[in-house]
């Protein structure tokens, strides 16, 4: 075994590891070079760390100087400065247009995903202190300016993400304060079930604050600080719904036009113990759980 001369952290920059074959592909090569560089070098006083970071917006592109996709930095150093690429059919596919993706050049030939010689290469040249300062510099001397391929991916799926949202049925959880259960509810829906439906509470009238039992329930259980997220709202102020789910307000609800209403009729805990707040903690997700269910498969027609 060879002695490595000082840490490496390699950095894998990508715009999607789920459906990107390329991504996908250059994440397994990775992988198996990092395990050849361990079987190669004696890692017992240093370690290789390894970041995976996802670029999924253009602020991320610009704070990272993204240039293309996907990108496998040493110690900072892009190991193919020169950057190349070519029609990626998947990523074209998430934001719905024509996107162009990295490849590698090594010992001559083309590649659509890095092979493990060229990672393993990279790494072995950083650890034995072979990479030269200057080259990096060369590459990277100018201004940083997001590339006009990673400008309209964005814009793309921008506008892609914004077509779904707009097609996600609007849900309005409603009582008549809308200060403890109708918020639990919105909180917990925007946990458990953004991708199905878009999450509103509101009432007929407000309260100063949202009950703060609720509050300290909700986010020992789940870690979300309805404080920071949500406030009390009248049903004037959120947007037309297609869904509305009453509380349970044991005097008349607030009305609000739908497509489909159900009532959920539980118990306001306010000024209860701790296990009343809890109870209807989980007894809220359980409902939420089930309505994106229904909502999903059909049952509920919006």
């Amino acid at each position: 075994m060879n002695q490595i001369k000082k840490p490496v952290r390699v950095d894998f920059l990508y715009l999607d590891n789920q459906t990107c074959d390329r991504c996908l592909r250059a994440e397994e090569n990775l992988s198996q070079a990092l395990k050849e560089i361990k079987a190669i070098y004696d890692m017992k006083d240093t370690d290789v760390q390894l970041n995976k970071i996802h670029i999924s917006s253009k602020d991320m592109a610009i704070k990272e100087q993204f240039l293309s996709s996907p990108t496998i930095r040493i110690n900072g150093r892009d190991i193919q400065p020169a950057i190349l690429e070519s029609d990626c059919q998947c990523c074209g596919d998430i934001c719905g247009s024509s996107v162009d993706c990295r490849v590698w050049l090594y010992q001559g030939q083309e590649y659509t995903e890095p092979p493990v010689g060229l990672i393993v290469d990279a790494i072995s040249r950083e650890l034995e202190g072979q990479n030269k300062p200057d080259l990096f510099a060369m590459a990277t001397k100018t201004a940083y300016q997001l590339p006009e391929n990673l400008e309209e991916f964005f814009s793309n799926l921008d506008r892609t993400n914004q077509k779904e949202n707009n097609m996600k049925p609007k849900v309005a959880f409603i009582c008549v304060h809308n200060s403890c259960r109708s918020q639990m509810a919105e909180a917990l829906a925007k946990l458990n079930a953004s991708d199905v439906f878009e999450a509103y509470s509101a009432g007929t009238e407000t309260k100063p604050e949202i009950n703060q039992d609720a509050v300290r329930i909700i986010n020992q259980l789940y870690g979300v600080d309805m404080n920071l997220t949500q406030s009390s709202k009248l049903i004037d102020h959120i947007p037309e719904v297609d869904i509305v789910i009453k509380m349970g307000c044991n005097v008349i609800c607030p009305f609000l036009p739908s497509k489909h209403e159900e009532d959920w009729g539980l118990d306001d805990p306010t000024g209860l113990p701790d296990d009343a707040f809890i109870e209807t903690a989980k007894m809220i997700e359980d409902k939420v759980n089930d309505l994106a269910r229904r909502i999903k498969d059909g049952t509920i027609e919006v």
